[in-house]
């Protein structure tokens, strides 16, 4: 197949700040159109070109950067727009068999609507409305344009909480499927178990990693049979020196460690050799660390403030409940055999190359339904 996935904002900026970076290679969609590529499909990805990396880099298939207009109510960090779209997938219009773009709430995917409506596949992320100008564009938006002009377009969710939400507005609606990930191989000494927790996150505020912390200093004063653990956290950000305090005054700089970011390979023999993965997030939509745990048959313990809380809960991938304290986290290590045995049993259905032949899957089904 010829696919153009269009994905304009490549990784999400904090508070509107495009940060500059060396490599795309290391995002979600970049890792998804490779494995269209590895698959044997002829694979574009597009972007705007604010998010281009600041030295030039050589990609394994197309890559195209197109250029953002009328940043003052067009933002690139939130909603661009790129008038190159239609221009690319009008010359190709005859060409391309599938047009995968990354929300319904976007000028890109309703330029996909006009000019290729019935190859068009939206991968919704969005639960809820965009909480700009009080809601009011997001409303307006769903309720008039999706409604009109996107009602032929194939919209598959993330979440069942992307499907709840967006079965409101558009008639053509899949199943779930969530982010892949893109596994690297074990070494030899990967997989067992050590006593150890991790979390994965920039260090700001909405992760509430603080909160984390806490609660494993709990765990340690209130469970002294499992006093060995540790709690290592992987990410940088703002609040490293704070946090850095935080450690120091609750005495555990031999048990709570700050890696700092790590490499895919160092991250990955984390989430391996962990009992469980920890989050607390005051603010997610779909959680790629959730997801890389899981898919590393390492169970989570999170609240249900992710979209992938739900899919956690329901096939038992370990616990997802507000408020989860420190008696979760004894229940994560008594049952942990249990919960890694779910984890390797869905790990083969969220990897990035299953996920992106789902895709495809589900696309081909709704158009030959009609």
């Amino acid at each position: 197949m010829k696919i153009v996935v269009i994905n304009p904002i490549l990784f999400t900026p904090e508070k509107g700040i495009i940060p500059r970076v060396k490599t795309i290679k290391e995002t979600m969609i970049y890792d998804l159109c490779m494995a269209y590529h590895r698959a044997g499909h002829v694979v574009t990805l597009i972007a705007a070109a604010d998010y281009k990396p600041i030295t030039e880099e050589n990609y394994d298939f197309d890559v195209v950067f197109l250029r953002t207009v009328g940043h003052w109510i067009f933002q690139p960090s939130v909603f661009p727009f790129m008038p190159g779209v239609w221009r690319y997938l009008y010359k190709r219009r005859h060409e391309i068999d599938m047009v995968l773009t990354s929300e319904s709430f976007s000028v890109s995917s309703l330029i996909a609507a006009f000019i290729l409506p019935r190859k068009t596949v939206v991968w919704q992320e969005l639960g809820a409305h965009n909480r700009k100008m009080k809601k009011i564009p997001s409303r307006v938006w769903y309720n008039v344009v999706a409604r009109l002009f996107m009602r032929k377009v194939w919209v598959i969710p993330r979440s069942y909480v992307s499907q709840r939400f967006i079965k409101q507005y558009m008639p053509r609606v899949g199943e779930p499927i969530g982010h892949g990930v893109k596994l690297v191989p074990a070494s030899a000494d990967n997989g067992v178990k050590k006593p150890q927790f991790l979390t994965v996150g920039q260090l700001i505020p909405r992760k509430n990693i603080g909160s984390i912390m806490a609660k494993f200093d709990a765990f340690l004063s209130n469970y002294p049979q499992y006093g060995n653990y540790v709690l290592y956290i992987a990410g940088d950000g703002v609040l490293r020196d704070d946090y850095t305090r935080q450690i120091e005054e609750m005495g555990r700089q031999q048990q709570i460690i700050l890696l700092g970011k790590l490499s895919h390979e160092e991250l990955f023999r984390y989430y391996r050799e962990s009992k469980a993965s920890l989050f607390d997030s005051l603010r997610e939509l779909n959680m790629l660390a959730l997801m890389e745990s899981v898919a590393l048959s390492t169970p989570v313990i999170t609240n249900c403030v992710p979209f992938d809380s739900e899919v956690v809960a329901m096939k038992q991938l370990g616990i997802a409940r507000d408020d989860w304290n420190d008696k979760d986290m004894a229940r994560v290590i008594e049952q942990n055999d249990f919960y890694v045995e779910n984890c390797q049993h869905y790990a083969t259905m969220i990897t990035v190359d299953a996920v992106a032949r789902r895709l495809i899957e589900s696309f081909e089904e709704a158009s030959r339904k009609k």
